[in-house]
């Protein structure tokens, strides 16, 4: 074999190693604790419905634009799609609103003015038209696992506090905080008791669980962004119970929180039990090792090359 065959077996061997190395990393990834498979089966009914949901908001938001601007409140949520059909709102109180000009829902939408540089305290409360509703998640599968199914119990819908930061970059939102009650129903008139799971029908992103009434049974883990507060319920036929809970975003940045409600501590990623992936470099787990060794091969071998077939 001639030196120009051999620096062309070498490069193709390169680019194999490479290949195998970046595979393997891959792999690993897919069989690794943080890529269980996991199905949400379609559900049919449910014993359970939510027969009341109201919303008490709270903001701080500053107008850093050189006249004035407004901030709108809608009388309609869609959520992440998993709502459907939407949840309307009928809002019973906003000190302070005017009706907006230009409407998006029937018979209109309200809003404040924020004069130029100023910071407004707002306050709204909303109940919900939409009762009773029943909210699962979106994209399940029909039940091809027999005889071993989850019960993923009464879903939650997510929302963006600071979406109005993306829908006019001149607010400013400083915080939000909502406080959201529910009622919920065993819609049953006879039979045993119901027991499941239930969840904040709504829940918003990146925030702060800052008090419940129950106290929560746990943090739900099904979105990694929220702090999803769940509770394990117990109905008879024609019962009724009554929730509440407090949000506060932003979500702290630094130390812990400990939600004395619910007597659980949650860190500032937002979960109970946070979950790193692998392929992730943090402080505790380093460079990912699948990466790390791609590396390897990568820069030895362009060592190799250079000292011995250049």
């Amino acid at each position: 074999m001639d030196f120009n065959n051999l620096n062309k077996f070498c490069v193709v061997l390169i680019f194999l190693i490479i290949v195998l190395g970046f595979s393997s990393s891959v792999f690993a990834e897919s069989f690794s604790d943080n890529n269980d498979q996991e199905a949400w089966i379609q559900e049919n009914s449910s014993s359970l419905l939510f027969t009341y949901l109201e919303a008490n908001i709270h903001v701080i938001i500053k107008n850093n634009n050189d006249h004035a601007e407004f901030f709108k409140i809608s009388q309609q949520y869609s959520g992440d799609g998993s709502v459907s059909p939407p949840i309307t709102w009928k809002v019973v109180s906003s000190p302070g609103a005017v009706k907006m000009a230009k409407n998006i829902n029937s018979p209109a939408d309200l809003g404040w003015e924020i004069n130029a540089g100023q910071t407004r305290d707002i306050s709204f409360k909303l109940v919900s038209n939409s009762t009773p509703f029943y909210i699962i998640m979106g994209g399940s599968t029909q039940n091809t696992y027999w005889p071993i199914i989850n019960e993923p119990g009464l879903m939650a819908s997510w929302f963006l506090p600071n979406e109005i930061d993306y829908l006019d970059p001149n607010l400013d939102l400083k915080l939000w905080q909502g406080r959201f009650c529910f009622w919920i129903k065993n819609v049953q008139s006879k039979g045993p008791r119901v027991e499941g799971i239930v969840r904040a029908p709504i829940v918003p992103i990146d925030s702060n669980l800052t008090a419940s009434d129950p106290k929560v049974d746990f943090i739900s883990q099904m979105n990694p962004s929220a702090q999803t507060a769940a509770w394990d319920v117990t109905l008879y036929p024609g019962q009724s119970k009554h929730y509440s809970y407090t949000y506060q975003w932003p979500i702290k940045t630094s130390g812990t929180t400990v939600d004395k409600q619910s007597n659980l501590q949650t860190t500032s990623s937002g979960s109970s039990d946070p979950k790193t992936p692998v392929s992730v470099p943090t402080k505790s787990t380093g460079v990912p090792f699948g990466l790390f060794v791609v590396g390897v091969i990568v820069i030895g071998a362009g060592i190799g090359y250079a000292k011995f077939l250049r």
